[in-house]
């Protein structure tokens, strides 16, 4: 029983990946590994490999920067690995509760301290639109993802 329930989540991690990137198939280049799709709401970072980053349309261009600062910062510090070996330790501790309030805290912070570390040195007009942009990205996530 408990073999299952790891298989399932690993195949649910998998065909959320798979569904993922086939939406991202027609994901327009902007530069280096960076893309823009209309199918996204919010970026984020696909791949462990050759990680790429994703940005909707939707993001003004004048929040560009600090969207491309925060999720370059992501890859710096190599969270998609950490989030990728976090979720595969789920997967095989899925009946402790205390494993699934850590990987929430963990993808939580994950985020607060990319924030932090982004903005560390920045004026305040760069904090003040930082927020907003943050602000802005968040109200659209909804859930922690795998």
């Amino acid at each position: 029983m408990s073999s299952f329930l790891v298989i399932a989540l690993l195949i649910y991690g998998f065909v959320n990946y798979f569904i993922t990137r086939s939406k991202l198939t027609i994901a327009t280049k902007k530069e280096n590994n960076i893309y823009q799709s209309e199918n996204i709401t919010s970026p984020f970072i696909l791949g462990i490999i050759k990680p790429k980053i994703y940005v909707p349309y939707s993001i003004d261009e004048e929040y560009y920067d600090y969207v491309i600062a925060h999720e370059k910062h992501h890859l710096k510090r190599c969270d998609n690995v950490i989030k990728f070996v976090a979720f595969l330790l789920l997967c095989v501790h899925w009946f402790n509760p205390l494993c699934w309030i850590a990987y929430i805290c963990l993808c939580k912070d994950i985020e607060y301290a990319c924030d932090e570390k982004v903005t560390r040195d920045k004026d305040k007009d760069w904090k003040a639109k930082d927020c907003q942009v943050l602000l802005n990205c968040s109200s659209q996530r909804h859930l922690v993802s795998a």
